[in-house]
């Protein structure tokens, strides 16, 4: 008769959600969110939200109660680059624990079940910019939108490996 012995798990879990997988896909989303909007549509995400780079690209300007206001580009406070990335692992985390609650830790079955989430409840999210913002940008949209779909399809891909 063999002995079965149970391995104890070592990596640290809330809720039954790996912790270690969230950082990781925190981490992804972060990037994508980088890419989205630092590398591939800037442009037209800024501007679809009344934002406007200078010719020279130094100077971005964006209107406010108080009227026009321009600042130096990249001169923002980096204290919402840090809440992007908080926002970021409770993205990952809240899919993780979809996921953990939904018994799903295959690779297909998580990215199906994250494209259905983004589809039905992340997409119409970003709708309400496009709706009740005074610019009704599809451009913006588009790019929140595909932002929302690809993140939250890649942090279920990463929770996958962890469930």
């Amino acid at each position: 008769q063999k002995k079965i012995i149970k391995r104890k798990e070592t990596m640290p879990r809330i809720a039954g959600v790996n912790l270690l997988g969230v950082l990781l896909a925190g981490i992804a989303v972060f990037f994508i969110g980088f890419i989205f909007y630092g590398l591939l549509f800037t442009e037209i995400w800024a501007n679809g939200l009344g934002m406007y780079m200078s010719a020279d690209g130094k100077e971005i300007s964006y209107l406010t109660a108080d009227g026009v206001t321009t600042l130096a580009a990249g001169a923002g406070e980096p204290i919402w680059i840090i809440g992007g990335f908080v926002i970021s692992l409770v993205i990952a985390y809240g899919i993780g624990w979809h996921m953990k609650q939904k018994n799903i830790s295959k690779l297909p079955s998580a990215v199906l079940m994250a494209l259905w989430i983004s589809l039905l409840f992340g997409v119409p999210l970003m709708a309400y910019t496009l709706v009740y913002s005074p610019w009704h940008d599809v451009g913006a949209f588009l790019v929140n939108a595909g932002h929302t779909v690809v993140t939250f399809v890649v942090a279920a891909a990463v929770m996958s490996f962890f469930g």
